[in-house]
């Protein structure tokens, strides 16, 4: 009766075959050393990258604002008539929409925030260019072609405001939910591993805890009301923040490089470009570190659980700790010595 009281119950190996099926699973997906254990896997947050989200609905915004103030009763003061006058043609919605997408753009970058990169930058020229793009080519193809054979005139000629003010924020949004999903952190009984996967690039990066010289936890208002927040151990290198010491971005290179056998106006049209991509893309420089999604804990949920976790195992695999266990040891062998003596 004893000896079947101590056998396993169906619901206990089923139990144990699944954390055993667990921890290969974890083992696969963070490429962990013989005798590594997973003690804390995370991710960020799903409004790790709030601003994102926020960016997308103002980008659909920015889209139905030129409905409203087309449909709306003509003002009464001169300048507001001609904007509304301006907004009413095809040709001005395809000017004026670029230059407010190009200033929403423009403030971003120098926000310095999680969605300043050139990724999001490009992104927002690139919205802002389309409908400018397909007016100038229909207007190409009614002024110098005529009713003839235009080879672009398969593309339309007028931009859908309404359709597109939908389109463009669900892919931001979708593109920002794949992009919170890329990263995957864990913390285990050798080191901490940061892992990053892409679209089709791929990183991992594994800390162990004799390297890391401090560990910090980073909460803003935001954060600290829905309970997420980040967490960043560095190296005596400074490795696990990113430098937020940004002055020009990569778009600032789109603009036309100058030739030696430009003549004078055109010497001056690329530089006014150069000049105009260089105002739109540049950040303002702040002598500051902030958290890098790709190297530390980014806006993850219960940050106080990791931070702790963290600070534990490196108590426990620090050479300092080592040295005092060594010490120890030292100091029974000797008392253990005396004794016998």
């Amino acid at each position: 009766m004893s000896e079947d009281a101590d056998d396993p119950s169906p619901e206990e190996n089923k139990e144990d075959a699944s954390d055993e099926k667990k921890k290969k699973k974890l083992a696969a997906k963070f490429s962990l050393i013989k005798d590594e254990e997973v003690l804390i896997a995370t991710k960020p947050s799903v409004f790790a990258f709030f601003s994102m989200y926020v960016l997308a609905i103002v980008v659909g915004l920015v889209h139905f604002s030129f409905n409203i103030l087309a449909v709306a009763d003509d003002p009464e003061n001169s300048i507001a008539a001609f904007i509304k006058g301006m907004i009413d043609t095809d040709l001005g919605q395809a000017i004026g929409f670029p230059i407010l997408i190009m200033l929403v753009a423009w403030f971003n970058r120098w926000m310095n925030i999680s969605t300043s990169g050139r990724w999001y930058t490009s992104c927002l020229i690139m919205i802002a260019l389309f409908p400018f793009l397909m007016t100038m080519n229909g207007f190409i193809g009614e002024w110098f072609f005529g009713d003839g054979e235009y080879p672009l005139r398969f593309i339309p000629d007028s931009y859908p405001y309404k359709v597109m003010g939908i389109a463009w924020p669900v892919v931001l949004i979708l593109f920002t939910n794949h992009y919170t999903r890329s990263f995957n952190y864990a913390v285990t009984s050798d080191g901490i591993i940061f892992k990053r996967q892409f679209l089709m690039t791929r990183s991992q990066r594994r800390m162990l805890y004799d390297n890391i010289t401090e560990v910090n936890l980073s909460q803003g208002p935001i954060g600290t009301m829905l309970r997420f927040g980040s967490v960043l151990p560095m190296t005596a290198s400074g490795l696990g923040l990113g430098d937020e010491s940004v002055g020009i971005s990569a778009a600032a290179g789109m603009a036309p490089a100058v030739n030696s056998n430009d003549g004078v106006a055109t010497v001056a049209t690329k530089g006014l470009f150069k000049m105009f991509f260089g105002i739109l893309t540049a950040q303002r420089t702040i002598r500051t570190l902030r958290p890098d999604p790709a190297n530390c804990f980014y806006n993850i949920s219960k940050p106080d659980v990791v931070k702790h976790m963290i600070n534990e195992m490196h108590k426990e695999k620090s050479q300092s700790s080592q040295l005092g266990e060594l010490k120890d040891l030292l100091a029974q062998s000797l008392d253990k010595k005396e004794d016998t003596a």
